[in-house]
């Protein structure tokens, strides 16, 4: 694990920052490469990506905050280091969603095809953000005695968490590998089924938010929280915000599809 990468005097290039601006560098490049099938201007999508990376740091960002408030609150100028991590993914992704709606709104552009251009981009940066985060050493798992588990440096956060050598699940990697497994899955989808490769309806979008959803919501089991993670029976507010997310997810393509067999 290597937090930090180089030092160029005060400034630090840390992995969990490199790989937060790699996710976004290459998710920008697919979306570029996506968006001419549907020809969609590339200033707009440029303007769209813009506005999706601010929007989706101060989401993560926020969101953290808002449950570790009691730590915040007593260290305030804490809440600017964000290259020392500190994200909560989801937190981002709705915020980002959220503006991007709007912004597509005003520019009269179609939702549904823009969420399908996005949605490999999505699942590839989960993939490569979550590497970061294995290399950064936050968002780790519980201790276990199977043969993968892994012993943290003491000055990482999951170093700090339990006592020195004790092997703890690589929630990171597994996370990480299910964004990539995600990623390849919707590309392969869009190439082999007839009704999702001739005409976009956000279909990709909400595979990936019900797929990931799923997948996050038992990853909570083996993953570390704080006591003030977990808010109602027992769940953590990831497990219930999956839930949700999960639910609209199947809602919009119950809707999506109904439409689509009325219209024919």
């Amino acid at each position: 694990m290597h937090r930090v990468i180089v030092n160029l005097g005060p400034i630090s290039i840390t992995s969990w920052g490199l790989s937060l601006a790699l996710a976004f560098f290459i998710g920008i490049w697919l979306v570029d490469k996506r968006a001419q099938k549907y020809n969609i201007s590339r200033p707009v999508i440029a303007d769209l990506c813009f506005l999706i990376i601010i929007s989706s740091v101060i989401g993560a960002r926020g969101a953290y905050i808002i449950e570790n408030f009691t730590y915040y609150s007593k260290q305030p100028m804490e809440i600017f280091k964000i290259w020392e991590g500190g994200m909560i993914l989801y937190g981002g992704v709705l915020v980002a969603i959220l503006c991007g709606i709007i912004f597509l709104k005003r520019k009269r552009i179609n939702v549904l095809n823009v969420m399908d251009i996005f949605a490999p981009s999505l699942a590839m940066g989960i993939g490569i953000g979550r590497l970061g985060c294995f290399f950064n050493g936050c968002c780790f798992g519980r201790p276990t005695n199977l043969p993968w588990g892994m012993a943290f440096p003491p000055d990482s956060p999951a170093g700090s968490a339990f006592q020195s050598g004790m092997h703890i699940h690589p929630t990171q990697i597994y996370e990480g590998l299910a964004g990539f497994c995600i990623f390849g899955f919707l590309l392969l989808l869009e190439k082999t089924v007839p009704s999702i490769a001739k005409k976009s309806r956000g279909y990709l979008f909400w595979i990936l938010l019900i797929l990931y959803s799923i997948w996050r919501f038992f990853i909570d089991y083996i993953r570390y929280y704080e006591s003030n993670a977990y808010v109602f029976a027992g769940f953590t507010h990831g497990q219930i915000v999956s839930i949700g997310i999960s639910l609209v997810s199947i809602i919009a393509i119950i809707l999506v599809s109904s439409k689509k067999t009325i219209a024919h």
